[in-house]
Order: C-alpha cells, then structure tokens, then sequence
C-alpha cells in the first residue's frame, strides 16, 4: 500500500515518544511503500537537520534510518492547487503521481480536505487504528 507521511508527523515520531513514533515503527516495509518527490524529501531534510541543531530534542536514528530505507521516490509530473496553504499540494500531488492511498498527517490544511481524488487524508490516529492495531 502507498501512503505518504506528512512532515509534522515524521518529526513528532523522530523526536518525541508518543502515537506518531509507534506509527513510523510499526510500518511494515513489506506491506506500506512511503512515497515521496523531491519537494518532501528536501522538506523532511531540512526540518530534521533544524531540529538535530536544538539541543533539547533527541533524534532517534535508527527510527530515521528505518524510515528513510523505505522511501520510493516519484517523479513530479501533477502541480495542482487544492490546499489553503500552497505548501501543503505537494502531498496532494505526489499522493496523486504515486497512486497512493493515504496522506498520514496532523496538519488542519490537509486533513480539511479528507478526500480527493480519492485519496484518504487522516490523522495518525485514525491510520493506526484502521492498519496497526
């Protein structure tokens, strides 16, 4: 199955104990396929390499390595503009290219959007609940 994670969740689950880091655990690379383009793999970069700089924050590597093993890239092909914040299509549209299923995320902008082109934007929760547990 493809799914996307949205930024604020791989951060939540790298940095901090709670429902996203026992999410990205528990993905069975074997049963979900994490899509990504450029614009999010330069976007999950740059947000861990900001929070790696605060020394307060802990970054749990081998869940970052596990992670990022299970990567499939995607070539940007769709440039549509469907979310209140411009920064958040790029989901939309790698979700698109990728023929994903889910967009994994706790970002108010996307999960307003619930469904497109038949695509489930939910919440954390909702997705551990429907394939985890």
């Amino acid at each position: 199955m493809r799914i996307l994670i949205d930024t604020n969740i791989l951060i939540s689950g790298l940095f901090f104990n709670g429902l996203p880091k026992k999410l990205l655990s528990e993905l069975d690379e074997e049963k979900f396929h994490i899509c990504v383009n450029d614009k999010i793999f330069e976007e999950y970069t740059k947000k861990i390499n900001q929070k790696i700089l605060k020394p307060k924050y802990s970054l749990d590597k081998e869940l970052r390595k596990k992670f990022f093993s299970n990567l499939q890239s995607f070539e940007i092909v769709s440039d549509l503009k469907i979310c209140r914040d411009p920064d958040d299509d790029k989901f939309i549209n790698c979700a698109i290219d990728a023929k994903a299923i889910y967009i994994v995320s706790g970002d108010n902008d996307l999960l307003t959007i619930k469904n497109f082109a038949g695509i489930e934007i939910v919440t954390a929760r909702e997705f551990y609940q429907k394939y985890l547990t």
